[in-house]
């Protein structure tokens, strides 16, 4: 039962009471000196070291409202607007935001637009300047032609990286082309025989619950082809909208780089 919960006496501050409904969101208000307003966070809310003592109220889907409540946030930032629990907090007369940016650009847009929100503009800004003075450097560096990727997100069910979402503009800023790339959704369910038929220069496989390497030894093996090259993604990075997704890229880019150089060399 949520009677009475308006009733608790709230803090006095002129700061922001946060409420991080989602991994990159606390990533980004620490980036942007707004960590100590956050006095809630959600499931996977694991960096920086500080994030992982936050009270938990929930995970990205579903807000436990009576936890939220009890810890009187003022503002509520969510990866989704149909998050369950957020209609709630509205009804409470808590402020709800949404941060879903869906590329490379908007992360950094998104940065900027969270710090002001929070009274970090600044900082905001530089954590975006240096973002986008980064892009410029891995746009640079893009090879022609570019290499076709398979980028597989999950592998039972098997889903890929769309191209609605940030995954696959990240690519395409490093210098590959998702094989997906014409299908909307951010991270549709696909089959095999779809994967088989585009024939991928390279298949993507982030380190997330799966050893890579058996996943590269079955791929090979339903693509008849024991040199398909196989690169690791570290889906830590790569799989948040934040700002440590410029970092999973520079990574990507080298490592996609290297192993497109070995196999050009290898007899």
């Amino acid at each position: 039962m949520l009677l009475g919960f308006s009733l608790l006496a709230a803090p006095s501050s002129a700061e922001e009471r946060i409420l991080a409904l989602a991994p990159h969101v606390a990533e980004t208000l620490y980036a942007v000196g707004a960590g100590p307003e956050i006095v809630g966070a959600v499931s996977f809310c694991d960096y920086p070291a500080e994030a992982k003592a936050l009270p938990r109220v929930g995970d990205y889907r579903k807000i436990t409202v009576e936890a939220a409540i009890r810890l009187h946030p003022t503002l509520a930032i969510a990866m989704d607007d149909g998050v369950i629990g957020l209609d709630k907090l509205r009804e409470f007369g808590i402020r709800v935001e949404v941060s879903h940016p869906t590329t490379a650009e908007g992360v950094a847009a998104d940065i900027v637009r969270l710090g002001k929100m929070t009274g970090h503009g600044k900082e905001a800004l530089q954590v975006a300047n240096s973002i986008r003075e980064r892009l410029k450097i891995l746009r640079s560096r893009r090879r022609k032609p570019m290499p076709r990727v398979f980028y597989e997100i999950w592998h039972e069910p098997l889903v890929a990286a769309g191209g609605g979402g940030f995954i696959s503009n990240a690519l395409l800023e490093i210098g590959a082309r998702n094989i997906f790339e014409d299908l909307s959704a951010d991270s549709p369910r696909v089959s095999i025989e779809a994967v088989l038929r585009a024939k991928p220069d390279v298949l993507v496989i982030p380190d997330e619950a799966r050893n890579v390497g058996e996943r590269a030894k079955a791929w090979r093996e339903l693509m008849e082809d024991p040199e398909q090259i196989v690169v690791r993604a570290d889906h830590d990075l790569l799989h948040r909208p934040g700002p440590r997704l410029i970092d999973g890229m520079e990574r990507l880019q080298q490592d996609l780089h290297a192993a497109l150089d070995h196999a050009a060399t290898t007899p």
